[in-house]
């Protein structure tokens, strides 16, 4: 993802909306990588109920037997499918917010070109030139809240104090976006261990018509008793299972977006070191 961003081609402009997919369902972009929570809930329902439609067709099937012993199956994808849907959404953000970096002409090539309260208005005129809404880019919202402010700083150090500022804001607003996801990965296994509770609770109560069977009882008939046990064991093992599948598979992808993230604010805060606190003169005007 980092290294291979596509380029943004000279003449075309930059607009976060584009390639977007909350923007394509008709919702508005906004800065940064956070998805909306309540649309992406919607389409995980939507999904599950098409998991549980297609089994329907297959009742015989092992993964039917596995998938339909509890409620808590059903749950434990639901929010498996909510958080997959998130990370695919903050993948197409993260390629979004990355082609920022490649949109060449912002500041001149010039060796001897400075950056300074009499030249920042300049560059402010090429973002909007070459950007859409450029506020809801993470790197030009930092590079407008840094130039909009260099003429009433007094030295260069603290246009390192507003890019670092704006940094910790940035790198804030990146964690808060996977609260929801926490929470999710936390709820996935606890509905695996309510299924575990319900299969138990089942086993438990079944095993008492085992415990009431009669001297002259045959051998069969205490095998049909003990069926309903051994359903109810195999529930506690199923649902917890499948929570625990999911869990990991949610929690590996997680770790490997967030990682993206910060690679990529890594590389924000590069752009920003190099093409103005390694370029700034401040002069009088």
């Amino acid at each position: 993802m980092s290294a291979h961003a596509d380029p943004v081609t000279a003449g075309e402009r930059l607009d976060a909306a584009a390639g977007d997919p909350e923007c394509m369902v008709g919702m508005s972009s906004s800065r940064g990588t956070r998805p909306s929570g309540a649309l992406w809930c919607g389409v995980a329902l939507v999904l599950t109920s098409a998991v549980w439609l297609l089994l329907s067709f297959f009742p015989e099937s092992r993964i039917n037997h596995v998938l339909t012993r509890s409620w808590t199956n059903f749950a434990s994808i639901g929010f498996a499918f909510w958080c997959l849907l998130i990370l695919f959404v903050k993948l197409a953000k993260i390629r979004i917010q990355r082609r920022a970096l490649k949109v060449a002409g912002i500041f001149p090539a010039r060796s001897d070109w400075v950056l300074s309260p009499g030249t920042a208005p300049e560059v402010l005129q090429r973002i909007r030139a070459k950007v859409d809404r450029p506020r809801e880019f993470t790197l030009f919202n930092r590079v407008w809240v840094a130039l909009s402010n260099l003429g009433n700083i007094g030295e260069a150090r603290d246009v390192g104090v507003v890019l670092d500022s704006q940094a910790h804001s940035d790198s804030a607003q990146v964690d808060a976006g996977y609260t929801a996801l926490r929470v999710l990965i936390w709820t996935i296994p606890v509905m695996g261990f309510i299924g575990t509770v319900i299969g138990l609770g089942q086993a438990i109560g079944a095993f008492q018509n085992v415990l009431d069977v009669s001297a002259g009882e045959s051998a069969s008939s205490v095998k049909d008793r003990l069926g309903p046990v051994m359903s109810g064991l195999a529930t506690k093992f199923d649902t917890t299972l499948v929570a625990l599948l999911a869990t990991v598979v949610v929690q590996l992808l997680t770790t490997w977006v967030y990682s993206l993230e910060e690679d990529f604010l890594a590389d924000v805060q590069a752009y920003c070191h190099e093409n103005i606190v390694a370029r700034l003169k401040l002069v009088d005007w």
